[in-house]
């Protein structure tokens, strides 16, 4: 077993199956500690759809499997924008946290930026995720400001913006 990690973009609705599946066990693994089940259960409907996931490719968001030995074990959603990244989603399954894999896959989003010729890479963080903060700021991106997002059946997502300038 290597500890080299593949990108593999998603292009298929068979793809967009296995990405939604990979989302849902992703996401009732890491966030029932902030989230009630009912909320996980509503966002990975609206995220990772198939419905939900072809209009975000078509309006310019890539959904990358992050794969190890052949294996899905995570997944990165970044959308490129005017001057910046978005980086929307990062994410690894529980059994392949603290590996080091996480800033493989930042360092991913850095050279994609990069080769994209942003000026900077930004994305939203659950207030209350205090772990995946520290992660942030120990890559780097800063705290801009914070914002609270109606996402629809009485549900607010209550995040900081954080960004890091290359």
């Amino acid at each position: 077993m290597n500890n080299e990690l593949n990108y593999k973009l998603v292009k298929t609705d068979d793809e967009i199956h296995s990405f939604y599946h990979l989302a849902d066990k992703v996401w009732h693994e890491y966030f029932p500690c902030i989230l009630e089940k009912e909320q996980i259960d509503y966002m990975v409907e609206m995220f990772f759809s198939k419905d939900a996931m072809d209009k975000q490719i078509k309006s310019g968001y890539e959904f990358y499997f992050v794969q190890k030995d052949n294996e899905n074990i995570g997944f990165i959603v970044v959308h490129p924008e005017e001057e910046k990244l978005f980086l929307s989603k990062l994410y690894l399954t529980l059994e392949n946290r603290g590996k080091g894999y996480a800033s493989k896959m930042m360092n991913f989003v850095i050279a994609r930026a990069k080769e994209l010729k942003k000026k900077s890479v930004y994305l939203t963080v659950n207030k209350y995720n205090k772990h995946t903060i520290d992660v942030y700021n120990h890559c780097g991106y800063k705290t801009i400001r914070s914002e609270q997002t109606d996402i629809g059946k009485g549900y607010i997502m209550d995040d900081y913006v954080m960004e890091l300038t290359l």
